[in-house]
């Protein structure tokens, strides 16, 4: 086998999933469950043409000996084959959920806002794997076996069943034609639907406030009964379909048993086969019936996969990328442009600076101008649409995505704290953690003071997305999430948005202390304080760049374009000094 037929067998979402010959023993313990099963038909033929002919007690004794035994035996192979199928499923999502929680994290396109979570559909198809629809799928192959053994019965005994199983055939298909058009029905106001929930259940506190609490009842109903009339119908229509199928199946058993009463007034069968025909008519056509009320999760699973297999793929077909040595902090951006499909214009077009290592960027400008996106495109969090961005000459794109993080400290706008204590929230998800190195990021930010403060200190549970924090303790926290590590490049979002003039001060030192370890900075401010400590300031006006240099280059031709130039400009002609710092 050539490598590269190799390689594309390997990155197969179907090749990572381990245990896979468990299926081929499901479909083994399935056929040894099918044919013991035979036993009970056989048994009844026997014990009507032989047993009650001959009179024979120790042949009747034997005979049921023989069918307990098997039966006995097929529903151990029937349990085994469960258990099997229920350890395959656990196997599957065990094996796939990394894969498709890395395509999740890493991929921005799977995390636009009202997609569903895939490793929901992970979940779903796990379920899927363990329930009874997919024994019965792998039941169906055995049916055309009984169709022929009735054949052999009596050809009539087989053209009952095969006219049922036609018919059953025929309803099945109809059934699983609704389930997908219901699935493409109900899938986006579903995502609406939960969408609005999440919402909703997430500023509850905002929304009793405002006294809008009945209002958005009422509009999540609004929304909700949208994702549920099409499955309120589609149910209605399966379950008619379902009954109906219940009851050809009903008749086909009445009209085998009168056909098998005719067949032995005219002497052509024995009495036996009117029981055992019986047996079997009921045995070939109840898993067709079961498959019509199943072709929902059939469908609804083929539609899971078709998700968790492109996220599978996406994460196999990435690109293995060498470690790089660490960096020392220089960042260059040439001509960055992002755009947004649709837009009618740009968010950033042309954007090109270069913050050498240990420096301080001040980005300013008006709201709008697409400060927050250059952060995140700085961040490697998004693409830009042309044009580059690299960290010690090297394409962001280039770096592994992990060790690039651990040299990148980033605080968004919206500070963003991971449910648990307090030293979870700065530390992340590092391994080997030491409390030392918690505690130094804390009190490089100012943080330390504030956190002692707290109920339990480092241990405080700060609740989900830190809402039993202020804003402000959020503020301090990401920021010494930010600190902690060895960070080369950080990158703070409004860092002093929410802080009163003594925490912008404590501000300033932690940034000024950092940037003498040889950590280069890019801000974005709104308020005139870290202009201060700036050694260079980028002006973005409508997503393109005004201008970009010291601050007292900038601040004499755009001091009316910003409200913190004007600010800085104002305290400057009341002789405030600002101190401008020299380059390490």
């Amino acid at each position: 086998m050539s490598h590269q037929s190799y390689s594309a067998r390997a990155k197969s979402p179907i090749n990572v999933i381990p245990g896979r010959p468990t299926l081929a023993w499901v479909v083994v313990f399935s056929m040894s469950a099918n044919v013991l099963l035979l036993v009970l038909p056989f048994y009844s033929i026997e014990v009507f043409d032989r047993v009650l002919s001959s009179g024979s007690v120790e042949t009747l004794v034997g005979l049921t000996l023989i069918g307990v035994c098997a039966l006995v035996l097929s529903a151990f192979f029937d349990a085994f084959r469960f258990r099997l199928l229920s350890r395959f499923a656990v196997t599957f999502e065990q094996s796939i959920a990394p894969l498709v929680l890395k395509a999740t994290i890493a991929d921005p396109a799977r995390r636009r806002d009202g997609n569903t979570h895939d490793l929901v559909k992970v979940r779903e198809l796990r379920t899927f794997l363990s329930s009874g629809a997919v024994i019965t799928l792998v039941d169906a192959p055995f049916l055309p076996v009984f169709i022929f053994i009735l054949f052999f019965i009596h050809p009539y005994y087989g053209i009952i069943v095969l006219t049922g199983a036609i018919v059953l055939s025929t309803m099945g298909f109809v059934s699983s034609r609704i389930a997908r058009a219901e699935i493409a029905q109900v899938s986006g106001a579903t995502v609406r639907s939960q969408a609005m929930m999440d919402g909703v259940v997430r500023h509850a506190n905002f929304i009793r406030a405002m006294g809008w609490t009945t209002g958005a009842i009422r509009a999540f109903m609004r929304v909700n009964d949208e994702a549920l009339s099409p499955v309120v119908r589609a149910s209605e229509r399966v379950a008619a379909i379902a009954s109906a199928a219940r009851m050809v199946r009903s008749i086909l058993q009445i009209v085998s048993i009168g056909t098998g009463a005719w067949l032995v007034l005219q002497n052509e069968v024995l009495a036996g086969s009117l029981i055992a025909s019986s047996i079997m008519v009921s045995r070939t056509l109840q898993p067709m019936e079961s498959l019509i009320s199943a072709w929902r999760g059939v469908i609804g699973a083929q539609e899971s996969w078709k998700k968790v297999s492109a996220a599978v793929s996406w994460t196999l077909t990435q690109p293995r990328r060498t470690l790089l040595p660490p960096p020392t902090g220089l960042l260059e951006v040439s001509r960055v442009v992002y755009g947004v499909p649709h837009a009618r214009r740009p968010i950033l077009a042309g954007i090109g600076f270069r913050c050498r290592p240990a420096e301080i960027v001040v980005i300013i400008g008006p709201t709008g101008a697409g400060k927050s996106t250059l952060l995140r495109l700085a961040s490697a969090l998004e693409r830009p649409s042309a044009g580059e961005i690299r960290l010690d000459r090297a394409l962001l794109e280039n770096w592994e995505p992990d060790q690039l993080g651990r040299y990148i400290g980033y605080l968004p706008q919206d500070v963003e704290l991971l449910a648990g204590t307090v030293a979870e929230a700065i530390s992340g998800f590092e391994e080997n953690v030491r409390d030392e190195d918690i505690v130094a990021a804390a009190v490089l930010a100012g943080a330390h003071e504030m956190i002692q403060a707290l109920p339990d200190g480092y241990q405080t549970q700060i609740g989900r997305d830190g809402n039993r924090l202020s804003g402000g303790q959020r503020q301090r926290i990401g920021l010494a999430r930010a600190f902690f590590g060895n960070r080369k490049l950080i990158l703070l979002d409004e860092p002093n948005a929410n802080l009163d003039p003594d925490g912008e001060q404590a501000l300033c030192n932690a940034i000024l202390s950092a940037r003498q370890r040889g950590t280069t900075f890019v801000i974005v401010t709104h308020r005139p304080r870290l202009l201060t400590i700036a050694d260079k300031v980028l002006l973005l006006r409508d997503g393109v760049q005004v201008a970009f240099g010291a601050l007292a280059d900038v601040l004499p031709t755009h001091v009316a374009e910003v409200t913190p130039l004007r600010r800085v400009a104002g305290a400057t002609r009341a002789s405030e000094a600002i101190p401008m710092r020299s380059k390490p």
